[in-house]
């Protein structure tokens, strides 16, 4: 056997290798066991959650936004907000870059990063937004949806779809339909009605207010697309449901009243230069229905972050760092938005004398026809000396006479006859101890004895008898006052009446409930009777009218000299309908007394709103004549017309008949006017040179004008009262020349020697 060769096997080399075989094997038959499992565990114990996950993968949700409701005027037609159709551009960077992908199969192709620099050019030119920031969306790779810029005009609108269709990039750049919230007037009623976010939710005023019913319901597209974003045929997981938009809301804001006050109230502001604000409500009476309410200044509400010029000037003269300006415009565009009639607390001052007097006499503590009171200028309570307006005293005077000339020791003494008891108990009656209940958000408590931490004794109930050192809002007040204007009946003021649909069917009323009855009928018509035309500056010619002013010092600052200067108007007098508060925070005019300031306001806003409201004027005796048109008459059969109506007549040129008049038909002029008749062939020629009667008595003004063939038009004019009275602005300024016939328009101002 020698020279045969052997294989040699380690011992147990055999057995390694099977036992390898056999680990593996079990290794795999587990892992085997446990994909089983899983998959088991996927299908029979949470296939939901899954099957959510993958939908998700292949589902693409869109937003389908409701239509915000607009908001009407008092006469359901007058729309004061609208929501208007526009687009949104976005893009897809996720499409950027398949498009990028897809092009490298054709003849152009494009890299990813020139093709998103293309679309960066393209829109950051037409849209105005930063290159940078639109690469930056643009370079999330993974989103389908990147917003470049909300509410586009129709000029980029246009613009965006031109460049989609001439770069075919409608899969990268795209336009959704959305809606924007447009103010048909800008300005008008801006802190009644509030403004809108980006996103349509309200954020102030009655947007917010009434926000549920406005906002609508967003509704929603849910489709099924692959991995590429292309619409899947099996049409798992699509839905479709859509918006339902929101109702409209019918406010009680009348369009004519609002507009005349803020008119005045904007001039009040330019004339008397308030460091504060001037404020003006108009409410129904009867119902607590707000037919205006307006602050100046105020602000547009379609551009409600850009300050308005009164507040951007204060912003420009503020020194500090950039975080400390930063803060500055923040805080001047909070005060710009606010609603201070129900968010800001005032010292009502005498005109708070209503309701003292009306506790007073509903109580039977003064004889309403017998009471007498002795001023002699100022009067000492519990050792402090209290001054009346009057230095040299009114004497002695029955209760009518003290509350006409707003006498501050006579109301002392009236506080002390109601006493401390009493006087809670009706401050609580007329709702100053808590808010109106109204529909105007952000509406603050007043700030009385019971808040302020303070006593109420003898030196309080004095000062708080003459509407000094408590404070409440001008709609606490207004609703107050309001009570003695209807009979003794406490209303809740509110701004909103009904909800409307598209087709103007009525789905929801607001009806606010008379509170309770305060005081008798019997003492509101005294207070009524005791006040009627006793404020010439806040009088309206043809009408009688209950005023009370007030001129509050403010206690909350420290300087001797600030003042709210204020008046609340009751109208007709007969049987009042509506009533009406001013007030002018801290005027700079030199003027501060409430009959000097705010009660002229009153007279201006009464003189067009009576007429608006169908209320006529109770005297026959007409001051004024509308013009005729002459046109194409004769001037022998003109002119007889002229001087029938008691207006002079003056013909200028040689012919027959009548080629042109001034003033011109339909113009209201004053009875003593004068009607100039031209004839073909004259010229017009402004050679009238307008005299100055600046501080002139209406009689005299009156004679100046009419002298110099001019016409005027007068405001302020108590009936034919005219002592203490003088002309304080002329429309056009001395000195310049006019047409003859032009009609000159003159405010008068009485001297009057109340609060």
């Amino acid at each position: 056997m020698s020279g045969a060769s052997k294989t040699f096997t380690p011992s147990g080399s055999g057995r390694t290798a099977a036992s390898r075989g056999r680990i593996a094997l079990i290794v795999i038959l587990a892992f085997m066991v446990l994909l089983c499992v899983r998959f088991a565990y996927l299908q029979l114990f949470d296939p939901n959650d899954y099957r959510t996950s993958a939908l998700d993968q292949y589902t693409n949700s869109i937003t389908i936004p409701a239509k915000r409701g607009s908001i009407y005027a008092n006469d359901g037609t007058t729309e004061l907000a609208v929501s208007a159709t526009v687009y949104n551009c976005f893009i897809s960077p996720y499409d950027i870059g398949k498009f990028a992908e897809d092009s490298l199969e054709t003849s152009e192709p494009i890299e990813r990063e020139e093709l998103l620099m293309k679309v960066a050019d393209g829109l950051s030119r037409i849209l105005s937004i930063d290159k940078a920031e639109i690469i930056t969306k643009g370079n999330r790779t993974n989103s389908k949806y990147q917003i470049i810029k909300k509410f586009l005009t129709e000029t980029e609108e246009a613009a965006v779809r031109t460049f989609i269709s001439e770069n075919k990039l409608a899969t990268i750049i795209h336009l959704e339909e959305t809606t924007k919230r447009y103010y048909r007037y800008g300005s008008f009623a801006s802190h009644i009605l509030g403004f809108t976010g980006s996103d349509n939710q309200g954020l102030t005023g009655l947007e917010l207010t009434y926000d549920e019913y406005l906002a609508g319901v967003d509704g929603k597209s849910v489709k099924s697309s692959d991995g590429y974003g292309n619409e899947l045929d099996s049409g798992v997981g699509s839905t479709y449901v859509p918006a339902t938009n929101g109702l409209n809301i019918v406010t009680t804001i009348d369009w004519t009243i609002q507009n005349s006050v803020e008119k005045y109230i904007q001039q009040a502001y330019e004339d008397h230069k308030p460091n504060g604000k001037v404020e003006c409500i108009v409410m129904d009476v009867n119902n607590g229905e707000l037919l205006a309410s307006a602050i100046y200044p105020n602000y547009d509400l379609n551009n409600y972050n850009t300050l308005s010029p009164i507040y951007q000037q204060k912003y420009e003269s503020y020194i500090g760092t950039e975080e400390e300006r930063s803060a500055q415009r923040s805080k001047l565009l909070n005060e710009m938005w606010n609603n201070t009639i129900a968010t800001q607390t005032y010292e009502p001052g005498s005109t708070f004398k209503i309701i003292t007097s009306a506790v007073a006499l509903e109580e039977g503590t003064i004889d309403y026809n017998n009471a007498c009171f002795v001023c002699d200028g100022d009067v000492m309570v519990v050792g402090t000396e209290i001054h009346c307006h009057n230095v040299y005293g009114h004497g002695s005077q029955t209760f009518s006479e003290a509350l006409v000339n707003s006498c501050n020791p006579a109301f002392i003494e009236i506080g002390g006859t109601i006493g401390t008891k009493l006087f809670k108990k009706y401050f609580d009656e007329f709702g100053y101890t808590k808010t109106t209940g109204s529909d105007i958000l952000g509406e603050v408590s007043s700030y009385y004895f019971a808040t302020s931490g303070t006593q109420f004794e003898t030196l309080e109930l004095a000062v708080y008898s003459f509407g000094q050192t408590f404070q409440v809002t001008p709609l606490q007040h207004i609703r107050a006052v309001s009570t003695v204007a209807n009979g003794g009946y406490l209303v809740v003021p509110h701004a909103v009446k009904a909800l409307v649909d598209n087709d103007g069917n009525v789905v929801k009323t607001f009806e606010y409930e008379t509170d309770r009855q305060v005081v008798s009928t019997d003492t509101c018509n005294k207070i009524i009777t005791t006040l009627t035309n006793s404020t010439k500056n806040a009088a309206v010619t043809g009408y009688n009218v209950v005023s009370k002013t007030g001129t509050s010092q403010k206690q909350s600052t420290v300087r001797p000299d600030d003042y709210i200067s204020s008046c609340v108007t009751f109208a007709p007098a007969e049987d009042p309908q509506i009533a009406i508060l001013v007030l002018v925070d801290d005027p700079t005019s030199g003027q501060y007394f409430g009959s000097a300031v705010a009660a002229p306001i009153v007279s201006n806003i009464l003189t067009e709103v009576l007429p608006h409201l169908g209320i006529k004027p109770n005297t026959d005796e007409e001051t004024t004549v509308t013009v005729p048109n002459y046109s194409n008459k004769s001037i022998e059969e003109a002119k007889a017309q002229i001087e029938a109506l008691g207006l002079k007549c003056v013909v200028k040129g040689n012919g027959d008949t009548v080629a042109a008049q001034l003033p011109e038909a339909g113009t209201v002029i004053h009875t003593d006017g004068v009607v100039i008749l031209y004839t073909e062939g004259s010229s017009f020629t402004a050679n009238v040179a307008v005299p100055n009667v600046i501080n002139d008595s209406p009689a005299n003004a009156i004679r100046k004008l009419i002298n110099a063939n001019l016409n005027v038009k007068i405001s302020g004019i108590f009936n034919d009262d005219h002592n203490n009275c003088r002309v304080i602005s002329q429309s056009v300024n001395a000195g310049e020349y006019v047409l003859p016939g032009t009609v000159i328009e003159l405010e008068f101002l009485y001297e009057e020697d109340i609060e």
